[in-house]
């Protein structure tokens, strides 16, 4: 089961999350919090049971079953120049690898926002925003999480985990939302302070699961392979590039990196 006063219950945390939208279904909870937006105070957290039309980066969309995952957005609207807005898409993939590592093992990081454990994908965030030139209106990073899904579609079952399937245990839906807004208030107020992620740049990088390793980076058509170095303080990814050795910034939201052999 899964309510507001649930959720509310759960919620230990200065702004973030302390107001809730609670919803049984909806097309997109990134829909609905950009409809609410401009009349919703910072870190109201829009949550729903069911999404009929959830969004991913590059344009994925996806179906989602209902009483099984977490599908939340936040609305933040502290001022934030609109370059540094990719960098809360990762302070939310920070916060989910926190929660989800206190309850499994071997957690990690895919560049940019994924949440893999033993090397499938267990969370998928996207973050987007209104702005003009100098600053934003409002950012909210979309979060899903695979709870406690038993099954997946044939055609992602070999990439594609949860957290019931890797503990072998039922989740309580609102703890996991509630862990999940204390770490990102924690990251994103230092965030706030910083400007940039040189206050988690090494953890990040401690646990990036390619870190090292070699990588396709694909671009549209073209693609080309290199070693994944880690994040700068700006969230870009450093690689290495296999045929001339050139050090590389890959930012976020132009291109996808996958493993050589699969999907890290």
């Amino acid at each position: 089961m899964l309510s507001k006063e649930l959720i509310l219950k759960q919620i230990n945390t200065e702004y973030c999350g302390k107001n809730v939208v609670y919803l049984d279904e909806t097309d997109s909870t990134n829909e609905y919090a950009k409809k609410i937006a401009k009349e919703s105070a910072s870190g109201t957290l829009v949550v729903a049971d069911c999404q009929k039309n959830g969004k991913g980066r590059l344009g994925r969309s996806w179906t989602s079953p209902a009483g099984t995952c977490i599908y939340m957005s936040l609305i933040l609207k502290e001022k934030v120049e609109p370059v540094k807005c990719p960098m809360v898409t990762l302070i939310a993939a920070m916060s989910v690898f926190e929660t989800i590592r206190e309850e499994l093992t071997d957690v990690k990081i895919k560049w940019p926002n994924d949440i893999v454990v033993g090397g499938k994908k267990i969370t998928g965030i996207l973050t987007e925003m209104k702005s003009d030139s100098r600053e934003t209106e409002y950012m909210i990073p979309g979060i899903g999480i695979n709870v406690n899904n038993d099954e997946f579609a044939p055609e992602i079952t070999a990439s594609a985990t949860s957290m019931k399937r890797e503990a072998g245990k039922h989740f309580d839906r609102s703890i996991v939302i509630g862990k999940v807004m204390k770490y990102f208030e924690k990251y994103y107020d230092e965030f706030l302070k910083k400007g940039d992620l040189s206050f988690m740049r090494e953890i990040y990088n401690d646990n990036l699961v390619n870190r090292d390793n070699e990588v396709n980076i694909i671009s549209g058509e073209k693609s080309y392979r290199a070693i994944a170095l880690g994040i700068d303080d700006t969230g870009a990814l450093l690689v290495k590039k296999q045929d001339t050795g050139e050090v590389m910034t890959v930012i976020s939201g132009e291109v996808s990196v996958r493993g050589v052999y699969g999907y890290v």
